[in-house]
């Protein structure tokens, strides 16, 4: 990997805590006070170094989220717009949180060195220095569930909806209901009253002294109705019901629990909260204001809530309207109908000013020239592991040992601690006349090497080796370097590729940007693409939709060698007047880094990839998309499309396709169309020459668990883990489908 050495200078000014980008005191108040507002109500205070967010981006998003800020007029943002913004402090709780916005430090300190939760802050306003000042008015939002309720009823007549009972009064209760009623009717439908009581429990978790800011009780009604074979709306109207109320709203003076009397709790009472009124549709929402009745201590809400309709059942059918209002409860199969209270509150203590915002410092780097008479590399002085100058040893060549062990007399007798050995044998390093150490010379040595390693990347892991023959072994590696996600046998590693679309996500933060590695395959231009809805192997495929294409262009290179080279360049020594030199740089060229694919003229190549199409799959080949492979020539281009060479498995069908590389080539590309209406999914594109063998392998990002194993043929094996990480299933795509392999289970017996 090159090097090159420049001296920074780094000018800091600390005098202003607002100085170095022609900031002013109230820079902080009018630029960064919206922006921090957004960031901590966003959660996005912590961003990472790594995550490579631009300030510009931050700025976007806080304004499309309703944050006004602006900076045109704020020189601390209008300098730094195209650089990053990153935490420094990674602590959520302590006393002082530090960002980075570009070449500024952003400082976030706690009052008399207290300790502040930083993401619970709310912004109040600024002091005369632009400092700006945060409490934690930051309200507290949360939707709790209903989680019990019980219909009641009281039947003093015949009723079209309870036409079971038959002696009166009649009290009971629906433990098990779908849905909440609650109801009056006097007239010949029947003559009875419904109540339903729900209750909140997670309403004890609402500290006492909180301030509600809002409270809502969010109903929703029963698709079902109100008594589905002869009541099929779920409320009555206003205009049906004479204009009255259907019931009221109650906070529950006492608890209640499944096991109580019906009649207990069909009379249970309490404090009013206000009035049901009639829907102005059948099947209209109910949301109501709960604020108002919790002024006071909010365990008023821990006995529950009561729906009912409080007048009085007449002797005689003196009343023509009957009224009812159905809602769906908290056991309704569809989830987003359930009842809940969307409440939020804070403290009256949350108005204390706790910490302050203000611009740390800010520093301006530029290069400039260091002169020669000092140099990093050359200096007597100077550590060489730090500059990975020495130190950085790899293997070269593996040796063995060729030599006879026969028995030369079968007349011997045995002889156990000498049989068996070598012959005149010689070790592979010998002594000098000088006292240093020798290899053999192995053109006339038994000393016969068998392996030479000829790449590796910057973790040490080897990429490429060769044997004598020149037959060449290669290996793909990802996330971060860590693991190989593909091996084959007879190629060179600029002659392969693989993409599972895996590890795009897996990045850390880059040291160096002059010389970084490039991917063996890189899609980076399509991450937008990369779908999580469906995927051959591991978690992410390409996503193609219609009359769109996605694809890779290589150079084809002439076969190279193993061999690189270092220059150097020399100027006159100024320090010195007697004319001598001295050495400026030494600089390696592209050679001496890690190949992209790119692979070599002359050669036969195998193309193949997974997809899979969206819709109905009505036949034995997909028909809506097209891959194709184009040799690029200056006589002019050649194309080959490949072709399915299998049945569909599973929704995924493999495509494969050889193609020769003519001589003259100057470029490889390989564009994957889709030609239908549908969407299509691309996953596992290998390239590798005709005549080696590539096995390729997917992990999980996460736990770095191999999922999938893909073989010679580009057909997957899946690994299967229980929540323990233990092997629990193999399973091999064939021809015929995925098939179970092997399944196992395990427990550790419990001895106590």
């Amino acid at each position: 990997m090159r090097k090159y050495f420049f001296l920074t200078l780094i000018i800091i000014i600390t005098g202003l805590r607002v100085s170095g980008q022609g900031a002013t005191a109230t820079c902080a108040c009018t630029c960064l006070k919206p922006l921090f507002d957004y960031l901590i109500a966003s959660n996005r205070l912590y961003i990472k170094e790594s995550d490579h967010i631009l300030l510009s981006t931050l700025i976007k998003d806080a304004n499309a989220a309703g944050y006004s800020v602006s900076y045109s007029g704020c020189s601390i943002l209008t300098n730094n717009i195209n650089n990053y913004f990153y935490a420094v402090t990674t602590a959520t709780s302590g006393s002082q949180y530090k960002a980075r916005l570009g070449d500024c430090a952003v400082v976030l300190n706690a009052v008399n060195n207290g300790t502040v939760n930083f993401t619970k802050l709310a912004s109040t306003d600024c002091d005369n220095s632009g400092k700006v000042s945060f409490n934690y008015g930051k309200p507290v939002h949360k939707k709790y569930l209903v989680t019990r309720s019980v219909n009641t009823y009281m039947i003093s007549a015949t009723s079209d909806i309870f036409p079971t009972v038959t002696s009166f009064a009649k009290y009971g209760m629906d433990t098990a209901a779908t849905n909440m009623r609650v109801g009056f009717s006097a007239n010949s439908t029947g003559t009875y009253q419904l109540t339903s009581v729900m209750a909140i429990d997670s309403a004890v978790n609402i500290p006492d002294d909180a301030i509600i800011l809002s409270a809502t009780l969010n109903l929703f009604a029963d698709p079902t109705g109100f008594y589905p074979s002869t009541y099929t709306n779920a409320h009555v109207i206003r205009s049906e019901t004479d204009y009255q109320s259907i019931g009221t709203l109650y906070f529950s003076s006492d608890p209640w629990t499944y096991k109580m009397d019906p009649v207990l709790i069909h009379v249970l009472g309490g404090s009013s909260v206000g009035d049901v009124v009639a829907a102005d549709n059948h099947f209209q929402d109910f949301s109501f204001d709960l604020v108002s009745g919790l002024t006071g201590s909010k365990r008023i809400l821990d006995n529950g809530i009561i729906l009912k309709n409080d007048k009085t059942l007449p002797s005689q059918f003196t009343d023509p309207y009957s009224l009812y209002a159905t809602f769906c409860s908290q056991r309704n199969a569809d989830t987003t109908k359930r009842p809940y209270l969307d409440i939020t509150w804070t403290f009256a203590t949350d108005t204390g000013v706790v910490a302050q915002l203000y611009i740390d410092s800010c520093y301006t780097c530029k290069d400039v020239a260091s002169g020669i008479c000092y140099s990093a590399v050359t200096d007597t002085s100077v550590n060489p592991y730090t500059y990975g100058l020495t130190g950085n040893w790899q293997p070269y060549r593996s040796f063995a040992y060729y030599g006879p062990r026969k028995e030369s007399d079968p007349t011997d007798s045995t002889h156990i601690r000498t049989d068996g050995t070598f012959l005149n044998y010689a070790g592979f390093w010998k002594m000098t006349t000088d006292s240093t150490w020798q290899a053999q010379d192995t053109a006339v040595s038994r000393w016969v090497w068998n392996s030479e390693s000829t790449l590796f990347n910057r973790k040490g892991a080897e990429m490429e080796n060769k044997d004598p023959l020149g037959r060449y072994n290669a290996a793909i590696y990802g996330y971060q370097d860590a693991l190989a996600t593909a091996v084959v046998q007879n190629a060179r590693f600029r002659e392969i590729g693989y993409e599972g679309f895996e590890d795009y996500d897996y990045i850390g933060s880059t040291c160096d940007s002059v010389c970084s590695v490039p991917r063996n395959f890189d899609f980076s231009a399509y991450k937008s693409a990369f779908d999580t809805t469906e995927a051959h192997t591991g978690r992410y495929s390409l996503r193609v939709n219609a009359g769109s294409s996605a694809g890779i262009t290589a150079t084809v290179a002439a076969a190279d060698d193993n061999t690189f080279e270092l220059g150097y360049t020399t100027t006159a020594n100024t320090c010195s007047t007697n004319g001598s030199t001295v050495l400026k740089r030494i600089v390696a060229g592209s050679d001496a880094l890690i190949p992209s694919f790119s692979p070599i003229a002359g050669k036969r190549m195998v193309v193949s990839v997974w997809v899979k199409e969206s819709g109905q799959c009505d036949g034995t080949s997909y028909t809506g998309n097209q891959v194709s492979i184009v040799v690029g020539r200056a006589a002019g281009n050649i194309s080959t499309v490949a072709t399915p060479s299998g049945n569909i498995i599973e929704g995924w069908e493999r495509y494969e396709v050889v193609v020769d590389v003519a001589t003259d080539a100057t470029a490889l590309a390989v564009n994957m169309q889709n030609t239908g209406s549908n969407t299509v999914y691309f996953d596992d594109l290998r390239i590798h020459p005709y005549n080696a063998n590539m096995k390729s392998y997917v992990y999980d990002a996460e736990t770095l668990r191999l999922m999938a194993e893909l073989d010679e043929n580009n057909y997957a094996a899946f690994y299967e883990y229980d929540d323990d990480g233990s092997l629990i299933r193999l399973k091999k795509e064939t021809e015929r489908g995925v098939m179970t392999i092997t399944e196992s289970r395990s427990a550790l017996l419990n001895d106590y």
